[in-house]
């Protein structure tokens, strides 16, 4: 008879604090080091299995991480019994140390190699405690509305309030695990920040774990276009400040979802992964590949650049709900289809998400952003506007004075419709698996 199991690991990613000023701060601004600490970063693991084989999500307090670096992490993994698959995403803090090296002064690495070195060895011994303390389990899956907590800052308003948690109990009478998915980049501290911080999914899992006893995980949802939480102080003065309300605002949403508006989650896991390549278009991209600042898998692709980003997609069925790791920061139009910008009407966009996998009878999806690889923001073809002079390299504004900067983080205009049909191609094989 089937079963759920899981386990919950977690490290922190040490450093010596008297050398924090040697990192660099990921998220915002190039050059720029971190002051002093405010909480370490974390890695945190669960493992999750139906009685079969399992699958490890690990989550890196960061802002992000390059297939290189998750390839080194699944490498160290390989000898653990019974595991199908590694993922590993990034919560997207950014009050992070520079963990892609896109922060350093320019066309300098940003990474500290003894940081990457402590994270990479929290990764795995997070991991490897998951998948060595398993319990058997029930799992049950809620959602709340959170209210005024969101903000997104380009045109149109497109963002999914709601924030989801998945909730292990313990059958052995152990603490369970509650694993929460919000859409908002992680960055309540803002840009004027310069202490080293998990940011508010630090302080939620916290907070959630001392009211209830269970461990907690954060999940970065779809956040493109770009999704924040709001400003609740002033941010110049009151930072932290802005850091706690965010948290105990969210932690209250969270403790919110009772046992009644939760539904039991069958033992019953599929996954599928789907590779695809995407052209590499951005320059900037190319060039800190090509100097051996990113480390993303790619091969020669006919694109502006000559090459594309070798990367991949998976998606986990859970008795009718379905988790999507996605690779870069999805903008939530493409995956509801509600409205689009249109700075590019004549292009045109890809099949929403959540279209493709009701086709395929999939149940209700979940994101996690930052799986596996970083694309950047992946952006609808029909608002992808570059600056005519200097693509990639300068921001631009459109008639409405919208400020187009995610496209300069971008690998460039098909990431959506690539992403899009390897979704589609992991949605149908998973549909033919099941009985």
């Amino acid at each position: 008879m089937k079963a759920w199991h899981f386990g919950f690991g977690r490290r922190q990613i040490l450093f010596p604090e008297s050398d924090l000023q040697s990192l660099y701060i990921a998220g915002y601004h190039n050059g720029v080091h971190i002051s002093e600490l405010l909480d370490w970063c974390e890695a945190r693991a669960v493992w999750m299995d139906d009685g079969g084989e399992g699958v490890l999500l690990i989550g890196v307090d960061c802002v992000a991480l390059d297939s290189g670096t998750v390839s080194t992490i699944r490498d160290a993994l390989k000898d653990i019994p019974g595991c199908q698959s590694v993922n590993v995403y990034a919560t997207h803090t950014h009050a992070g140390p520079d963990t892609l090296g896109l922060w350093g002064p320019i066309l300098q690495d940003g990474k500290n190699k003894i940081y990457m070195r402590a994270l990479v060895e929290a990764a795995c011994e997070a991991a490897r405690e998951a998948a060595a303390q398993v319990h058997p389990a029930q799992l049950r899956f809620g959602q709340v509305r959170t209210e005024a907590m969101l903000r997104d800052s380009r045109y149109p308003t497109v963002c999914d309030d709601n924030l989801y948690q998945l909730r292990f109990t313990a059958l052995d009478g152990g603490a369970g695990l509650r694993l929460l998915f919000y859409g908002a980049h992680a960055e309540s501290l803002r840009g004027a920040n310069t202490r080293l911080s998990r940011d508010y999914p630090g302080l939620l899992c916290d907070q959630g774990a001392a009211a209830t006893g269970d461990g907690a995980m954060f999940f970065p949802g779809a956040i493109g276009g770009l999704i924040m939480t709001r400003e609740f102080t002033n941010t110049s003065v009151a930072a932290v400040e802005n850091l706690k309300t965010t948290s105990a605002r969210l932690t209250e949403y969270a403790l919110s979802i009772d046992e009644g508006s939760e539904r039991e989650i069958a033992p019953d896991m599929t996954l599928n992964c789907q590779r695809f390549v995407v052209p590499l278009d951005n320059p900037l991209f190319m060039t800190y590949k090509t100097i051996g600042i990113l480390h993303n898998w790619s091969e020669k692709y006919p694109s502006a650049t000559g090459l594309g980003v070798k990367t991949a997609l998976t998606l986990l069925e859970l008795d009718g709900l379905t988790i999507a790791l996605l690779p870069g920061e999805l903008f939530p139009e493409l995956l509801t289809g509600e409205a689009y910008g249109d700075a590019n009407p004549d292009a045109v966009n890809p099949r929403p998400l959540k279209d493709i996998a009701a086709e395929y009878g999939l149940g209700q999806l979940l994101i996690i952003g930052l799986a596996n690889d970083e694309l950047g923001y992946i952006v609808p073809p029909s608002d992808f506007l570059l600056n005519e002079k200097t693509p990639y390299l300068a921001r631009t504004m459109d008639k409405r004075g919208e400020d187009h900067y995610e496209e300069t983080n971008s690998v460039g205009p098909e990431c959506a419709s690539r992403l899009a049909d390897a979704f589609a191609k992991a949605a149908e094989q998973l549909a033919e698996a099941q009985p």
